[in-house]
């Protein structure tokens, strides 16, 4: 595509200097993967500075380049075209939508703290079970016709990745999309222009201060996907018993979106009186002037929300009561209270949040009649802030609390667990054990585990490696409890 037909289609504001056209291959914010005939993105981000690299870039010809329409950096090349912009980002991620277009017809997305990943994944297994061609994009990676495409490293794929996902998944047939909205991923304008036909909110709660500085601007940044990636046709599917939800459901209306809400206090959908029964829950549905008590197979009284929001997502008005049937036939993804071994109550998850470890462990403390034994890390690089709140989140239903290393990246992993260990009182600390070795920790866990108890692993879920100073390290969770209870050296109990 020529470059002139590619700025032709932008909406994005931008001006150029010395244009001349050429056939674009391709465009990227990477400017070690530059080449004749590329778009290059000089974007600034929180670490680098795309602009640092241009020297690099303006040796290739036929090429142009993205850049600030504030910076004061003037390079006169005639092989160069600069495309000068108040939003880098926002342009970029729209030149990637138009060199990779793609005919899905229903994109949805899902935003929130906690329960991005089951919801779309959730949504993603009742499409194929209606036989429909659908597909999810998040923290899992991108998953088509039950086989992973795409592994991922963001929950939100930088533009250029989405957007080729898309293109890629379109051209096999697919019609239907989800994709995690991350509070981040909406900020940097990934997901800029899609347009979805349905958007959901999960839940509110602190995570990535590090980057937003402060809840109100993370607020804020969630809120993007209701203001800017709707129609006027968008349905709003939202969680009525969060405590923020009220926020979200006030920018739906002003926006005058058809919101379908559902929770205690719902109007759209309202369920009450969960009981805890045999490998689920039974509760009572109010819908559409219609009756009903439920049973859904769920460990967690969140799975419920969970899978009622993917079930509204996916049938919209359309929903009947007879389609929860369908709630019951639904597998947890990888890493979601995720039960290792059928015999053995030794759980692995992601949660890596203190409200979502909150709401695991109280979950879990409600089915287990022995010891409740809990593995926490926090990673590197990441907010400090939240890592005594992790702490504090697992002794409240934990016999026993065992801190050990995540992923502790570029810091020092030491200093992480001592920030985990700040201000607990003298009998908090003699229910805390220190092992900084992820492995040695399990394999210590394990070993005290007796019939009744359990064991939550938290934090990594389905993650298969450790990131250690700037080395990558295969490691999995839920690899290492096979190895270890199947193991001769294993002197702990044999099934429990």
């Amino acid at each position: 595509m020529k470059l002139s037909e590619i700025l032709e289609q932008c909406k994005t504001n931008f001006h150029f200097e010395n244009f001349f056209d050429f056939n674009v291959i391709d465009v990227s914010a990477n400017s070690r993967i530059i080449k004749n005939n590329f778009i290059y993105a000089a974007i600034k981000g929180t670490n680098d500075n795309g602009e640092n690299y241009l020297n690099d870039v303006i040796k290739f010809s036929k090429i142009a380049v993205l850049i600030s329409k504030s910076t004061k950096i003037n390079i006169s090349n005639k092989h160069v075209v600069f495309i000068r912009t108040i939003n880098v980002r926002k342009l970029f991620s729209e030149i990637a939508s138009i060199i990779y277009k793609n005919s899905i017809n229903e994109k949805v997305a899902i935003t929130g703290t906690n329960g991005k990943t089951s919801i779309s994944d959730y949504v993603r297994q009742i499409w194929e079970k209606l036989r429909f061609q659908g597909a999810s994009i998040g923290t899992l990676g991108m998953i088509y016709k039950k086989k992973k495409i795409d592994i991922s490293k963001l929950t939100t794929p930088d533009a250029v990745t989405l957007h080729k996902q898309l293109n890629h998944i379109s051209k096999k047939n697919c019609k239907k999309i989800i994709i995690e909205a991350s509070s981040i991923g909406l900020e940097q304008n990934r997901l800029f222009p899609i347009k979805f036909d349905k958007v959901a909110f999960s839940n509110l709660s602190r995570d990535h201060l590090d980057y937003h500085k402060n809840f109100l601007n993370y607020k804020k940044a969630k809120s993007i996907l209701f203001v800017q990636h709707i129609k006027p046709n968008s349905i709003a599917v939202l969680n009525t018993d969060d405590k923020y939800s009220n926020f979200f459901f006030e920018i739906c209306k002003k926006k005058k979106l058809n919101i379908l809400d559902f929770g205690k206090n719902g109007k759209f959908l309202k369920f009450f009186s969960l009981k805890k029964k045999d490998n689920g829950f039974e509760y009572d549905v109010h819908f559409k002037n219609e009756k009903r008590k439920i049973f859904t197979k769920a460990i967690s009284e969140y799975e419920i929300y969970n899978k009622i929001c993917s079930l509204i997502i996916v049938f919209g008005n359309n929903l009947d009561i007879n389609k929860f049937k369908l709630l019951n036939n639904l597998k947890n993804p990888p890493g979601r209270l995720d039960k290792v071994k059928k015999n053995w109550n030794i759980f692995i998850d992601y949660a890596h949040t203190p409200d979502a470890l909150n709401n695991v462990l109280k979950n879990l403390k409600k089915n287990c009649e022995g010891n409740l034994f809990t593995i926490i890390g926090c990673g590197g690089d990441r907010d400090k802030t939240k890592r005594p709140l992790m702490t504090k989140e697992a002794l409240k239903f934990s016999d026993q609390v065992i801190i050990t290393d995540d992923n502790p990246r570029m810091e020092n992993p030491s200093q992480i667990r001592k920030d985990m260990m700040k201000n607990l009182s003298y009998i908090e600390k003699k229910k805390v054990m220190e092992i900084a070795d992820r492995k040695k920790a399990i394999i210590f866990a394990i070993n005290l585990l007796k019939k009744m108890d359990y064991l939550l692993i938290a934090g990594k879920g389905h993650e298969n490696y450790q990131l250690i100073g700037n080395k990558k390290y295969f490691f999995s969770d839920k690899l290492m409890v096979k190895k270890i209870i199947s193991s001769k050296d294993y002197v702990g109990l044999k099934g429990n």
